[in-house]
């Protein structure tokens, strides 16, 4: 009997969108100098996730609003820290020692007080396989979001990033720059906590722009190359994991692991 291999539409859709929007947070993350933030960024929206689930059964605030602006809160708190001059690695180091903290307590008591333990699991290994089109829908909504926002500004992100001072100098409004920064930030990996799942987050943040920067030679071409990385990597990693009946979330990840060892080995290492 031929071996078939059964893809849902809603698996390849999800996928895609979600790849798409890292691949354009990864390259702004990058642009704007946030790596050290962005290993830390699904922390922010693991607690806001967790923080907006009690805030739900207390006040009956619904839970995906919550969690994004407390995410909102989080991202622009640190931002700010960096804006008035702490160095990113120090203003990261007291934000991870905030969140992992918090981010503690609230799964002890989220897990003792509730029963929502499957909830809790999709939001750190991701469900892609188990959406509906429902959670297509809003996957497609926040993937919406943050291109739009980003695409028109994410050439004058990179040179906030490269020069701050002398973009601020020129007339610049930096700090509607860092809010429309810390409010795309916050809408993707809290918007997408449960599709790709905390782990795999860090990965998406963080490895399609810094691949795209090793190949490219133009601010254009780093764009257009994180965009398609992450794109093949999300797909290659849900054909591979429906292959060999493992966690998609995680053959994502070795996907994108593989793209950046290849592209390091054709430079010869560079």
């Amino acid at each position: 009997m031929p071996f078939e291999l059964f893809l849902d539409v809603r698996w390849i859709l999800v996928i895609s969108l979600s790849s798409m929007t890292f691949g354009i947070v990864s390259p702004l993350v990058l642009s704007r100098r946030l790596l050290f933030l962005a290993g830390t960024l699904p922390h922010s929206a693991l607690l806001s996730a967790l923080l907006a689930i009690i805030l739900d059964r207390a006040l009956s605030i619904p839970s995906q609003l919550g969690s994004l602006i407390l995410s909102v809160v989080l991202v622009a708190m640190v931002l700010r820290m960096i804006s008035r001059g702490l160095r990113p690695d120090v203003a990261t180091a007291i934000f991870l020692s905030l969140t992992v903290s918090l981010t503690a307590l609230s799964l002890y008591y989220v897990i003792t007080s509730f029963p929502v333990r499957e909830s809790i699991w999709s939001y750190l290994v991701g469900d892609p396989l188990l959406v509906t089109w429902e959670d297509v829908s809003y996957t497609a909504l926040i993937s919406l979001m943050v291109l739009g926002i980003n695409l028109p500004l994410l050439e004058r992100q990179a040179l906030i990033g490269a020069d701050r001072d002398f973009v601020k100098i020129s007339g610049v409004k930096v700090s509607l720059y860092d809010l429309i920064t810390a409010l795309s930030l916050a809408i993707a990996t809290v918007g997408l906590l449960k599709i790709i799942g905390f782990i795999l987050e860090h990965v998406m943040i963080l490895l399609p722009g810094i691949t795209a920067a090793s190949l490219s030679r133009s601010l254009r071409g780093f764009l257009l190359q994180a965009f398609i990385i992450s794109l093949l990597g999300g797909l290659g990693g849900l054909v591979l994991g429906l292959l060999t009946g493992l966690a998609p979330s995680g053959c994502i990840g070795l996907a994108l692991l593989s793209i950046y060892l290849v592209s390091s080995l054709g430079r010869g290492g560079r």
